[in-house]
């Protein structure tokens, strides 16, 4: 504050209102997991195999966005479609990731991140004997029994011993707990753990192809007692008695508080029943069948994912094509019925078929619809609209599986993707890589005299990450104790004040903690005097605690004749120490009366007085 005198005259107030803007800117769920019991070792007939592969192309370095982190081309026709591929089976604390298909006449592999050597390696390998390929068309990890150890279900076609295989994994042996061929299985696509009938049980989802055997079925549900599956329930659909499923998926899609169960119906490339939501009654012990969609057009579908995109509380149902055009499409429930939300095509393209997938890929707290039409694309949700936010394009092939979890046990997910029947029968896994920590943004509020305030001033914080987003922001008050960041503050002592705040963004990157400083006080820390004589004198006192610097000041006359200072005077004092006072005067020649104006920083002061030559009196 300011306090302006002319002699003669009365005191005045005047306020201003500053903000300081200080800116310092630096940019910044795994899968459902498998439980134990010893039942029947494999033995040495069923080919165990626990002789090395290739273990594939490791990262390089670290760099801020989508990296391939491994692959490993596999040959022959590919890998298969693994919906829940990824868990601790032997509580090591290092997750086995499940990879395996028709390569090799088929054949199943426990692969795991090795940190020392930075890559993937395997841990063990084997196939169920007999037929043309004895390939894992299938796998997913669950606790079964909820005895906290993760079983590993693996689902065998084309061999001698078709069905749902029961396994445990301690690190060094595989065991088999059992073997399921009963009601619903003709041939397997996949295999997929939920608790489809919210009983609290995991029960496993056989995605069967009826129209391979001699069953109706196209969805069938296993429970787990005893070490042993139990058949529980079956579902056909209407119209797909010569349709495959391929792939199922679970979720609240319709926000009831029960579990849909969602199923593809098709026909490879040729015709399609569409896709279904499968409500569990529990008065009829049967699945109630609506269908989604079925108005494709000449494509058809096979993949299916589900999960909450926008953000808006109701989850996306992602679907991928197999016949017609590469595409993908979102649906999502209205309150009376389910609508496209979203559709991509990608012509040139390879068909998705199963691979599809819907998680926090890139670790951003948000989930992202990913689609492997050859080249991978990373579909998210920008406030207001579906988005492509990456692709890669290291495929050369059709794409069978896309699933999103964390495969090197580093706490983040990464995304996993697998070749079939075409391309190099390679495996991906993509890591999204950001070491750019958050960038935080200080604004002060208040009430200004210059570079200090007189008035209470409020901190705002503001934070921002260009990579996976603001986790948290901290922030001290003058040397005090750290405080998480969720509203602006208001700092009122008189005083000097630091304020040190950083960042930290989903990823932990931390920013540098910055600083900023600022000045409160409440009392008057300016007085200027206006005086006649002779000529005009300006008197600015410094009455705060704090220096002043830079302060500028002018004096000018207006009325009257005058010969000598017409033009005024002004200037700048470059610093006035607390409690000093600078005078600067104005030397005039004239007659009669005129009107000062004086300026001291933002005041502004007019008054009068008579010009007698070189004397200026009766200034008020």
């Amino acid at each position: 504050m300011e306090k302006i005198i002319f002699s003669g005259g009365k005191k005045m107030l005047r306020k201003i209102v500053g903000i300081i803007l200080c800116m310092l800117m630096v940019f910044t769920a795994v899968l459902p997991i498998a439980t134990m019991a010893q039942v029947k070792s494999i033995n040495a007939t069923e080919k165990m195999n626990n002789s090395p592969v290739p273990n594939g192309t490791p990262l390089l370095g670290p760099r801020d966005g989508w990296t391939l982190q491994w692959s490993h081309a596999f040959g022959g026709n590919g890998h298969s479609q693994h919906a829940q591929p990824v868990g601790d089976l032997d509580k090591d604390g290092v997750n086995e990731v499940i990879m395996g298909g028709y390569e090799n006449s088929g054949i199943c592999r426990i692969y795991s991140y090795d940190k020392t050597q930075q890559t993937y390696v395997e841990e063990y390998s084997w196939f169920v004997p007999g037929g043309s390929y004895h390939s894992p068309s299938g796998a997913c990890i669950a606790d079964l029994d909820k005895d906290g150890t993760l079983e590993l279900c693996v689902s065998w076609g084309y061999s001698d011993a078709d069905g749902v295989y029961a396994y445990h994994w301690d690190g060094s042996t595989l065991t088999q707990l059992d073997y399921y061929h009963g009601t619903g299985v003709d041939f397997i696509f996949d295999i997929y753990a939920c608790d489809y009938n919210d009983d609290g049980n995991t029960e496993v989802l056989i995605a069967n192809a009826p129209n391979m055997g001699t069953g109706p079925y196209h969805v069938t549900a296993l429970g787990w007692q005893s070490n042993h599956f139990v058949y529980q329930t079956s579902w056909t659909c209407p119209g797909g008695s010569a349709m495959e499923c391929p792939m199922v998926w679970s979720g609240d899609v319709d926000n009831d508080g029960k579990t849909e169960v969602i199923a593809d119906v098709s026909n490879a490339q040729t015709a399609t029943a569409g896709t279904w939501a499968l409500n569990w009654n529990t008065d009829t012990e049967s699945w109630d069948a609506v269908q989604v969609w079925s108005n494709y057009g000449s494509a058809t579908v096979y993949g299916d994912s589900v999960g909450d995109i926008d953000g808006d509380g109701t989850p996306e149902i992602g679907i991928g094509s197999y016949g017609g055009t590469p595409q993908g499409w979102l649906f999502e429930w209205d309150g009376s019925a389910f609508q496209q939300v979203w559709n991509g095509q990608y012509p040139g393209g390879q068909p998705p078929i199963e691979a599809v997938a819907i998680g926090d890929g890139d670790n951003d707290k948000h989930n992202e619809f990913i689609v492997g039409a050859e080249f991978v694309h990373i579909i998210g949700w920008n406030g207001s609209a579906y988005i492509e936010e990456a692709t890669f394009t290291d495929p050369t092939g059709m794409l069978a599986g896309m699933i999103i979890g964390d495969t090197d046990t580093d706490g983040q997910n990464e995304v996993k993707g697998c070749e079939i029947l075409s391309g190099t029968g390679s495996e991906f896994i993509w890591k999204y890589i950001d070491t750019t920590p958050p960038a935080t943004t200080c604004i002060l509020t208040g009430e200004m005299d210059g570079p200090v305030y007189i008035s209470n001033v409020t901190v705002t914080l503001n934070a921002a990450d260009a990579g996976t987003g603001v986790n948290y922001t901290m922030y001290k008050l003058d040397g005090g104790a750290s405080t998480h960041y969720t509203e602006p503050f208001i700092v009122a002592n008189n005083g000097t004040h630091i304020v040190t705040y950083y960042s930290v963004d989903n990823l932990g990157n931390t920013e540098s903690p910055r600083n900023t400083t600022f000045e409160i006080s409440h009392h008057a820390i300016r007085e200027v005097t206006v005086r006649g004589g002779i000529g005009v004198t300006l008197t600015i006192k410094n009455t705060g605690i704090a220096n002043q610097m830079m302060i500028p000041w002018s004096i000018s006359l207006k009325g009257g004749l005058i010969i000598l200072g017409k033009n005024g005077k002004s200037g700048a004092i470059r610093q006035l120490n607390a409690s000093e006072e600078v005078k600067e005067k104005l030397m005039v020649l004239g007659f009669g009366k005129t009107t000062i104006t004086a300026t001291a920083g933002s005041l502004e002061k007019n008054a009068t007085g008579r010009m007698i030559l070189f004397l200026v009196v009766g200034v008020k």
